[in-house]
């Protein structure tokens, strides 16, 4: 069966050593290319809220 080619990116929060919260978020949509705007994530370059 066909995978996806790129991971997720995943993001923790950390309190000292304990982790506190998880966030996956798809490489795709945070991709920066050179070509132009139309090869970017829809995210590249905005700022973003993300609820762990």
């Amino acid at each position: 069966q066909p995978q996806a080619g790129v991971p997720n990116l995943v993001l923790w929060l950390l309190q000292g050593q304990r982790r506190v919260g998880c966030a996956h978020v798809p490489v795709t949509d945070v991709t920066f290319s050179p070509i132009g705007p139309d090869a970017c994530g829809r995210l590249c370059g905005k700022m973003q809220t993300i609820f762990l």
